[in-house]
C-alpha cells in the first residue's frame, strides 16, 4: 500500500507541475495525471452520486455552446470556431474528471498544492536567469533595460505569457498564505523566502489586472484577521519592504509605473504604439464599438476574430500607423459578442456559481483563485489560450468537488 501511495502523491505532484510544461507536452501530462485518479477511483468501487455529473455538465456548458454552434457557423469560419474548441475541451472535461474522481484523492492533490509554487518559482527563476544572462553578453547601450524586452524574453524562455504567469504567482502568494510552516529544518524561513520573491516577481512582471486582484485578497485576508493583525507584523514589514525594493532596485517596476503616469497626463507615452494602457484604450473601444450593433445576439463564436481582424486593419489604414491585431483581450466581452446577452448570461452563471459555492464552504484558497480569474477575464481572453484554460478547468473543477474545512481562515 505505501508504494501505491508514493505514487498517488508522484502523481498529484506532477499534475501540479505540469503547468510549467511546454504546449503539447502539458496537455498530454495533465492528461494522463488526471486520467490516473480516475482509473484509481474506479478500482475502489466508490462512485459519485449522480448531481456530481450534473454538475460538471453544468460547469462545462461553457465549453458545449461553442460545440453546438459548429454546425450553424457559415463554412468560412467554422475552422476558427473548430481551434477555438479545441482549445476549450479542458472546459467540459476536467469537471467530468473531477465529478468521478474520489474524495480521497481529490483531498491528496490539493495536499500537494506546495508543488505548484515550487513550479512557479523554479519557471520563474529560469525565466530571469536566462534574461540576465542574455543581458550582460549584449551591447548594453544597444539594448538598454526595459520591461518589453524583459517579457518578451520571460515569454520565449518558459513560454508563458507574462500576464498568465503573473496568475500563476498570485494564485502561489495565495498558496503560501494558506500553508503552515514547511516540516523541514528552516521550514518558517523558506516559506517567507518563497513568499517575498514570489511577490517581487509579480511586481517586475507587473501584469496590471493580476496586481489588482493580489491588492483586493490582501485586503479581504487582512479584514478576516483584523482580530488578529498584530501577529502577521513580520510578514506584513517583509511584504512591504519586498514591494519598496522593488521599486528601487527593479527598473521595470518604475517603467511600468511611469506607463500609467503618462498614460494618465495624457502626454506622448499615451500613444498606442508607445503605451500599452493606450493599446488597451484601442481594444476597450473596438470591442465596445462591435457591442453597440451586437449587443443581443453576437457575431457567432468562429466569425469575432476575423471582424476583429478587419476593424484592426481599416484602423491601421485610416491612423497611417499599423496597430497590429487583437483578439477581445476581455472574457466576458469575448463570450459577450461570440453569442450575444444569453451567453454571457450563461458564462456570468457559472462563475457566479463557483463563487457561491466558495462563499458558503468558506474555503478562502477557492475564493482567491476566482478573484485572480474574474479580475484577469476584465484584461484578457483567458480562456483563448491554453494556459488560461487548463489552470481554469482543473483548478475551478478541484476546489468546486473537494470537501472543506471551514474553521480555518487563509492565514494562519
Amino acid at each position: 500500500m505505501n508504494k501505491i501511495d508514493n505514487i498517488d502523491k508522484f502523481a498529484a505532484r506532477v499534475l501540479m507541475v505540469s503547468f510549467f510544461i511546454p504546449g503539447r507536452l502539458q496537455v498530454f501530462i495533465t492528461a494522463a495525471a488526471c486520467f490516473y485518479f480516475v482509473f484509481r477511483t474506479i478500482g475502489t468501487k466508490k462512485w459519485s452520486p449522480r448531481s456530481n455529473y450534473l454538475w460538471a455538465l453544468f460547469l462545462g456548458s461553457g465549453f458545449l455552446i461553442y460545440l453546438l454552434a459548429v454546425p450553424f457557423t457559415p463554412h468560412e469560419y467554422r475552422k476558427e470556431l473548430l481551434h477555438i474548441c479545441e482549445r476549450m475541451e479542458a472546459l467540459l472535461l476536467m469537471p467530468l474528471v473531477f465529478a468521478i474522481i474520489g474524495n480521497s484523492f481529490r483531498s491528496l492533490i490539493v495536499g500537494e498544492l506546495i508543488y505548484f509554487v515550487y513550479g512557479c518559482f523554479v519557471s520563474c527563476m529560469v525565466a530571469n536567469a536566462d534574461f540576465i544572462c542574455h543581458y550582460l553578453r549584449s551591447d548594453s547601450g544597444t539594448h538598454p533595460l526595459s520591461h518589453v524586452l524583459y517579457r518578451m524574453y520571460f515569454e520565449a524562455v518558459c513560454g508563458i505569457h507574462p500576464t498568465y504567469m503573473s496568475m500563476y504567482i498570485c494564485f502561489s502568494v495565495c498558496i503560501l498564505l494558506g500553508t503552515s510552516v514547511f516540516n523541514v529544518r528552516g521550514g518558517n524561513i523558506i516559506k517567507y523566502l518563497l513568499l517575498y520573491s514570489m511577490l517581487v516577481l509579480l511586481l517586475s512582471l507587473l501584469a496590471k489586472s493580476p496586481l489588482l486582484a493580489i491588492i483586493i485578497i490582501l485586503i479581504h485576508a487582512s479584514w478576516l484577521n483584523r482580530k488578529t493583525i498584530g501577529q502577521y507584523k513580520t510578514l506584513i514589514v517583509g511584504g512591504l519592504f519586498a514591494v519598496i525594493a522593488s521599486g528601487f532596485a527593479v527598473p521595470f517596476f518604475r517603467q511600468r509605473m511611469l506607463e500609467i503616469v503618462h498614460f494618465v497626463q495624457g502626454g506622448n507615452g499615451s500613444a498606442t504604439a508607445d503605451n500599452s494602457l493606450g493599446e488597451r484604450t484601442l481594444i476597450f473601444n473596438t470591442d465596445m464599438d462591435m457591442l453597440r450593433h451586437y449587443w443581443l445576439t453576437g457575431v457567432g463564436p468562429g466569425r469575432v476574430l476575423t471582424m476583429l481582424r478587419e476593424r484592426y486593419f481599416f484602423h491601421s489604414i485610416t491612423s497611417q500607423r499599423f496597430v497590429g491585431y487583437f483578439d477581445p483581450h476581455n472574457q466576458y466581452f469575448a463570450v459577450w459578442l461570440s453569442f450575444g446577452i444569453l451567453g454571457l448570461g450563461l458564462f456570468v452563471g457559472i462563475i457566479a456559481t463557483h463563487f457561491i459555492k466558495a462563499i458558503k464552504t468558506q474555503n478562502y484558497l477557492y475564493l482567491y483563485l476566482l478573484i485572480i480569474l474574474a479580475v484577469t477575464f476584465i484584461t484578457e481572453s483567458v480562456l483563448y489560450r491554453q494556459q488560461g484554460v487548463v489552470f481554469y478547468a482543473v483548478f475551478t473543477s478541484l476546489f468546486f468537488y473537494s470537501r472543506y474545512q471551514k474553521d480555518k481562515p487563509l492565514l494562519y
